[in-house]
Order: structure tokens, then C-alpha cells, then sequence
């Protein structure tokens, strides 16, 4: 019976599809419960047969057979990043099951209703999957170095692994004038040398690129691409922070979708000398206002004013020339933090 052959492909797609949700639980965000979820909902999907006599769904299987097996949508290739892979197992098993429920309606309806169940269930793991994967993304950062080439005084790359080392937990790659494949690269590299540590990669500018190189997310200045149309490309995959210089464009910038603000410039800054400086006042009213939403207070901080918007409520900085034109990269970034984390802890 050509129904029994579609339960048995749909069953083994089902499985397909919560092992790949499983392994990201248990593997990408390190979530056991939800891990532990997973593998109860697929291990049922891979005992439903057994409610069926031996063999009734399995000696209809016929992949030589099989018309489709050479059928490939255009993008059924290609992913752009762990959100993408993440969404594809959770259509793939939904989509099964919802087959197996509708050919049970004829063969079985017993079955057809235990797996309507399971539809459910995994509606909910889904939804907490993809909760899980944002979440892990988006957090309030303490140092965030901008790292720029022209700016360090030693190689970039030893730039960016002196600061992870040193506790640095945020790097954005700003080049303005690199070539599209170097771009790529470079992101690679960082995201080499930083995720391990559990240090965020952010790419200045160019969410196609914080996408081909599955960094954690862009950063959008006022005359970028807006807000929520980085969104309505990204989703949920990417962090998307954005610049501001005063509370009606912070505002403007979270209504969109923003999850982490620049808040700045907070004092003369080499990286945006046409900005005046807004001062650990702009900060503090920002923070009121937002208490909530991850900040990074940016432009000419270092160790001898950091202390003032410390005073103000900073929860984290991002900064560039004061570390990466240093002799001692590490050393700057571990006084900062040093600051920061006496803050928190007083």
C-alpha cells in the first residue's frame, strides 16, 4: 500500500529532523533538557512502528524506487548559519509528522492521534530551541574592541588574541575598504581565535558578510542599512547592534529590532571626530530609560574616564585606538575589566 511506504519515509524524515534539533541542543547551546526532549520525542517517533505488525511499514520501502530522490529544491543546499540549520530540521520534522497523522487518519486513527500529540510537542521544542539559540547570542558584552588593521600597533591577529585572552568578550571587525572575500576571511579568523573563549563576533557594517561567515551578529551605524530591514533579512540568527546618538534614535533603533545600542560618543573620539561628545549624562539617562536592553558606552574611553560612566551605570564598553594601538593590548583590556568587574561586585 502506497500509504504505508509514505508513514515509513516520514517516520525516518521525523527522525532526521529531532536528531539534528538534538544535537544543536545538546551541542550549540548546551541545554540538556532540551537535548533530553528531543531524543524522548524521536525515540517515540522510532517506536510507532512497533504498534503495527512486524514489518507492515517497512516492506513497502523502496529508495530505488523512489521519485525523489532527485528532486532538490534551489536552496535545500544551503545554509547560512546555525539559525537556518536549526529551522530546517524543525520544518523537516513537522512536516513529517503532519504526513504520518494525515495517512493514519486512513490506516490507523489510534496512531494518527498519538502523533498528533507529538506535533505539539515538538511545536514547543522548537519554539524553545530557537529561544535557546537567540538567547545564547544576545547578552550584555563588557569590552567590545573594535579591531581595524591600520589601527594596531602589532599584527591584527595578535591584537584579537591578546584581548580574548585577556577577557575581552565582544570583537567587531571594522574595515571600511576590504575586499569582499578578505572580509570573510578575516571574520573566520576571529571567529577562530574568539569562540572558544566564549567571545562574540560582530562585523561592522555588513550583515551579508556577518551572515556568509556566520559571525554572531552586525553592527549598523545611522547611514547603514535600517534596522529593521537587517531584521526582516537576519531573523533571529544574528545579534544586530546599532549606533546612537541620543535617546529619540535609541529609541528608534529598539522599536526596529536593535538588540544591543552604542550609546556614544561619550567623549572626543579619533574613530568620529564630527560628533560631539555626549558625556556620562546621555549615558545615564539612556540606561534609565532602557535598563533592560544591552548598551555599549563608545567613543575615547579608557581607564582614566571610564570611571565616570561607570559611576553613570555602564555595563560595558566598546573601544579601539586605546587598545589596539597599545604596546600592550591585554594590559589595557584587563584594566578596564578590572574597573568594570569592581562595579559589579561592590
Amino acid at each position: 500500500m502506497s500509504l504505508q511506504r509514505t508513514i515509513d519515509a516520514s517516520l525516518n524524515r521525523l527522525a532526521e529532523g529531532l536528531r539534528v534539533m538534538e544535537d544543536l541542543a545538546r551541542y550549540v547551546v548546551n541545554d540538556s533538557e532540551l537535548s533530553r526532549d528531543c531524543k524522548s520525542l524521536r525515540h517515540e517517533a522510532r517506536r510507532l512502528p512497533d504498534r503495527w505488525p512486524a514489518g507492515w511499514v517497512e516492506a513497502h520501502r523502496d529508495v530505488v524506487g523512489d521519485v525523489g530522490t532527485a528532486i532538490e529544491a534551489k536552496d535545500e543546499s544551503i545554509r547560512s548559519g546555525t539559525w537556518d540549520v536549526a529551522v530546517a530540521a524543525a520544518h523537516r520534522a513537522a512536516e513529517a509528522m503532519r504526513t504520518v497523522e494525515e495517512c493514519c487518519k486512513v490506516v490507523d486513527r489510534t496512531v494518527g492521534r498519538v502523533v498528533e500529540s507529538m506535533r505539539y510537542r515538538l511545536y514547543e521544542i522548537d519554539a524553545r530551541l530557537r529561544r535557546a539559540l537567540a538567547s545564547r547570542r544576545v547578552r550584555q558584552w563588557s569590552m567590545c574592541v573594535l579591531v581595524t588593521e591600520d589601527r594596531c600597533r602589532h599584527d591584527w591577529r595578535d591584537v584579537a588574541e591578546a584581548v580574548v585572552h585577556a577577557g575581552c568578550d565582544c570583537l567587531q571587525l571594522r574595515e571600511k575598504n576590504l575586499p569582499d572575500l578578505e572580509l570573510i576571511a578575516r571574520t573566520r579568523i576571529l571567529i577562530e581565535l574568539a569562540r572558544p573563549a566564549g567571545c562574540s563576533v560582530i562585523v561592522n557594517d555588513r550583515i551579508d558578510i556577518a551572515l556568509a561567515a556566520d559571525a554572531d551578529g552586525v553592527h549598523l551605524g545611522q547611514g547603514d542599512l535600517p534596522v529593521a530591514e537587517a531584521r526582516r533579512i537576519a531573523g533571529g540568527q544574528l545579534i544586530i547592534g546599532a549606533s546612537t546618538h541620543g535617546m529619540s534614535e535609541a529609541r528608534a533603533a529598539i522599536d526596529a529590532g536593535a538588540d544591543v545600542l552604542g550609546v556614544g560618543p561619550m567623549f572626543t573620539s579619533s574613530t568620529r571626530p564630527d560628533l560631539a561628545p555626549a558625556g556620562a549624562a546621555r549615558l545615564a539617562d539612556h540606561i534609565a530609560t532602557w535598563p533592560e536592553t544591552p548598551h555599549l558606552a563608545i567613543g575615547g574611553i579608557d581607564r582614566t574616564n571610564l570611571p565616570s560612566l561607570i559611576d553613570a551605570g555602564c555595563r560595558g564598553v566598546a573601544v579601539c585606538d586605546v587598545v589596539c594601538g597599545s604596546a600592550d593590548p591585554a594590559a589595557e583590556v584587563a584594566g578596564m575589566l578590572d574597573l568594570l568587574n569592581q562595579s559589579q561586585t561592590a
